[in-house]
């Protein structure tokens, strides 16, 4: 396995007095691998399919601090296989973050700033698939992961994580009838695969997406198509639509990784509270919407509240200039 299952769900008590719930964590910070995170469920199945394969090289991509990216990397390692990584934009001066890590582990990097009035995935995707005939070319085999890790074979990891989280919660004997589960979301595959494994395993969920990045509409969809293909993945003929899909978009900021005040206070909040460590561009977010949702009085009406870490630890040590 590439990482440690199963994760610890812990109860935040500061926090709970502070926001007028019951809070818990869901630590996938703590899945064992790399800087920690959430993708490590996503790569066990995509990297058990690039060995299949009879890969040498995984390709993958994100931006220039992806956690994503990083923690291809550490599982590509751990299996003896080459990471390459193709980043959106241009490095620092300064090798910080995930960027450092990826540098630790001699990840081979392809820096891509895509043109004015052409899609940034587009021509990432292009590139992807240039360095993979090249690789090809010279006698290696490649395997392609989304950014992300966004697809139907590596979502299949969150309905296992909804599995886990229902016997936890089981063990604790945790007496709640309704359970606010949250997430941030990006790529949307996290969001996605709880949805997908909420379906079709009893529980009392209700599921929201805190938005840190692009279009909600669009998000919406996205998610609902890759929880229905995951369902398929895995078996089940059930169909997500986006009427089933909760997002909240009022955190984001005016862009990607743009550290809002609400974040800020958010993580500020978290560390001194609880002695846990929030990223400013996804956790960061989503802890801003539990503490707007708690100041309002909207969580009292869960009996217990669920935050899924998604980690991204690393990532306070290239933006601490702006946590402070």
């Amino acid at each position: 396995m590439l990482g440690s299952w199963p994760t610890p769900l812990q109860p935040a008590d500061q926090l709970s007095r502070q926001l007028g719930c019951r809070l818990f964590f869901k630590r996938e910070d703590m899945t064992g691998l790399g800087g920690g995170g959430n993708k490590a469920r996503k790569l066990e199945f995509q990297l058990g399919q690039a060995i299949v394969n009879g890969a040498t090289h995984i390709i993958t991509t994100g931006a220039v601090q992806s956690n994503h990216a990083q923690l291809t990397a550490a599982a590509a390692r751990k299996l003896g296989l080459e990471p390459h990584l193709v980043l959106s934009g241009q490095p620092d001066d300064q090798r910080r973050g995930n960027l450092y890590l990826d540098h630790l582990m001699d990840s081979e990097l392809t820096f891509v700033s895509p043109p004015a009035g052409r899609p940034s995935l587009e021509v990432i995707n292009e590139t992807m698939v240039q360095i993979a005939k090249t690789i090809t070319n010279e006698g290696g085999t490649p395997y392609l992961i989304p950014e992300g890790g966004t697809d139907a074979l590596g979502t299949v990891g969150y309905i296992l994580a909804v599995k886990e989280l229902v016997q936890q919660i089981s063990t604790m004997q945790m007496d709640a009838k309704r359970i606010l589960i949250a997430v941030a979301t990006g790529t949307c595959g996290t969001h996605a695969g709880l949805i997908a494994g909420s379906s079709i395993i009893p529980n009392n969920f209700e599921i929201l997406g805190v938005s840190v990045s692009g279009n909600t509409d669009i998000k919406k969809a996205k998610t609902a198509r890759i929880a229905t293909e995951t369902l398929k993945l895995a078996g089940y003929e059930q169909t997500i639509d986006e009427g089933q899909v909760w997002i909240e978009d009022r955190f984001i900021g005016s862009r990607y990784a743009d550290i809002t005040e609400a974040c800020r206070s958010a993580i500020h909040l978290t560390a001194r509270s609880e002695g846990i460590f929030l990223d400013p561009v996804y956790t960061g977010k989503a802890m801003a919407a539990l503490v707007h949702m708690g100041q309002n009085g909207q969580l009292s009406r869960y009996d217990a509240v669920i935050f899924i870490h998604t980690g991204g630890l690393p990532l306070l040590f290239n933006y601490d200039y702006a946590v402070q």
